[in-house]
């Protein structure tokens, strides 16, 4: 019996297919969640890196959540107050708050640009569920909070729509000028028609991830 001398090539074109045998064996991920990460782009929740993120938005929660002390990495707060709701315009104190503040978020001193510096103390993001453009009934909706720096571009691309939201493919971008993980968001392309029978179901499929609390983890 002779041995064959294999190259390097030769043995990756074999084993390519065993790799992906591998990869569509693993388990799901434990988590939906996409992160923005400064000067890497977007953490997958399987671990991996994308530089731009491109995806239909199927549905928005607005989040209030005060913190008390200033931002120190690697220290987490409990806020005492928080909201999560569709509606930018109608928020108030969750009934899990340990404790809430009274009335609307609309007229509490805490969420006024002042109440810390020359900012809130009162963290206002947007949670949105993403799915990608060639989604199916199997797809399972992607979660990625925005912080107050980068919701300034996603509501300026959402008044510029001339049709719903989940009607069009959106490209999520890390600004380059800063040192932070700032989201940049523009309106790519319409959503394509494969997406419209799996619209509906998508949306619904969201709103139990997008309803959770001030904080996804």
């Amino acid at each position: 019996m002779t041995n064959a001398i294999m190259s390097m090539a030769e043995l990756r074109n074999q084993l390519a297919a065993k790799l992906q045998d591998q990869k569509s064996s693993l388990p799901p991920p434990t988590s939906s969640r996409i992160k923005a990460v400064a000067k890497e782009g977007f953490k997958l929740p399987d671990e991996t890196f994308v530089e731009e993120l491109e995806g239909i938005v199927v549905d928005v929660r607005y989040i209030n959540a005060l913190y008390l002390k200033p931002f120190k990495r690697g220290e987490i707060e409990t806020p005492p107050c928080w909201c999560v709701s569709a509606d930018a315009n109608n928020m108030a104190p969750d009934e899990a708050c340990n404790k809430p503040k009274e009335g609307p978020c609309s007229t509490c001193p805490m969420n006024e640009f002042g109440s810390r510096g020359g900012g809130k103390a009162c963290k206002n993001t947007i949670r949105l569920a993403i799915v990608p453009p060639d989604a199916t009934d199997r797809t399972v909706p992607f979660m990625l909070d925005l912080a107050p720096t980068s919701t300034t571009s996603f509501l300026k691309a959402v008044r510029a729509l001339k049709v719903p939201m989940p009607c069009v493919v959106m490209k999520f971008r890390l600004d380059d000028k800063v040192e932070y993980p700032k989201v940049i968001t523009d309106i790519l392309s319409p959503a394509p028609d494969s997406i419209a029978p799996y619209l509906l179901g998508l949306i619904d499929a969201a709103q139990v991830p997008i309803s959770r609390g001030y904080n996804f983890d």
